[in-house]
């Protein structure tokens, strides 16, 4: 039976849409029957008993949600957990509804607007930070655009506080950072690497090369991944911009920017002088 054909029914609620999958997951699009608002469901479902991991995955996500309130970051309502003959066989996390399309599958068409999404993204990090907390899996797909411009930030099923050493490699390949590979504790700056590296796909369409070993190779030296200035694939890049992104994917943490809020500054400007040279074109 496919997702658009599965009747899931949800107490109080209407199921409307199948919007999407992840591992032991699928997200679905709900009206609350009393208020008739939208949200989004999460329903993660055990199918064995090596499944554990995705019901704590998503428990921590729910309580890590619920630390933050910024318009940039998706939040999270409430979480129910569905029990047969007491052992827990299901979890629905109802969220909020955040229509629109990632920068992964639908990269932005200007350097201009790129900018402006990544401002609100290093804002929304910069709110994480002050509660202590990473996000650890910053990726164009998990920055959603919708059509009137609002940015969010989804997924916290990897976040963790500050300080966190994990104890599994979790990350995506093409953003992983070096700590995260190495199992080091995690900090803002990872998230700077995070943002760096999806800043740099979505201004060139092309990933840079991080240490996440394959099962085919030992891991390379660092000094082997040579990474090129995106403003050597993507011309209309300034300067400015492709040295900030440099700066946040430094191998070491120490080299670079200290928080996301000295990153949005930063972007802050650069944002401001592309708008100031399109008006000038025009």
């Amino acid at each position: 039976m496919s997702h658009s054909q599965e009747r899931l029914r949800i107490p109080g609620y209407e199921v409307l849409e199948y919007l999407g999958s992840g591992a032991r997951s699928t997200i679905w699009r709900l009206r609350d029957k009393k208020t008739g608002q939208f949200c989004a469901l999460k329903r993660v479902v055990r199918y064995s008993g090596d499944d554990n991991r995705f019901f704590e995955q998503a428990i921590n996500e729910f309580k890590v949600a619920a630390n933050f309130d910024h318009p940039a970051i998706r939040k999270y309502h409430r979480i129910r957990k569905v029990r047969s003959l007491l052992k827990l066989k299901e979890l629905h996390l109802f969220m909020e509804l955040c229509p629109g399309s990632s920068c992964q599958n639908n990269r932005p068409d200007n350097v201009s607007q790129t900018a402006r999404i990544f401002l609100a993204v290093a804002e929304a990090l910069t709110h994480m930070h002050s509660r202590w907390f990473v996000h650890a899996d910053i990726k164009p797909n998990n920055i959603i655009v919708s059509d009137n411009g609002t940015v969010k930030i989804i997924d916290f099923g990897q976040s963790c506080p500050v300080g966190t050493v994990k104890e599994r490699i979790q990350g995506t390949p093409d953003f992983i950072a070096p700590e995260q590979v190495y199992r080091r504790p995690l900090d803002g700056r990872t998230d700077v690497f995070n943002f760096g590296a999806s800043l740099y796909w979505t201004l060139t369409g092309q990933a840079i090369p991080t240490i996440l070993p394959k099962k085919t190779s030992n891991v390379p030296m660092i000094s082997d991944l040579r990474v090129k200035p995106p403003e050597e694939l993507n011309n209309n890049v300034p300067v400015s911009l492709s040295r900030l992104i440099m700066d946040c994917i430094e191998p070491n943490p120490i080299r670079r920017p200290q928080n996301t809020k000295d990153v949005f500054i930063r972007l802050d400007l650069i944002a401001h002088a592309l708008n100031r040279n399109n008006h000038a074109s025009e």
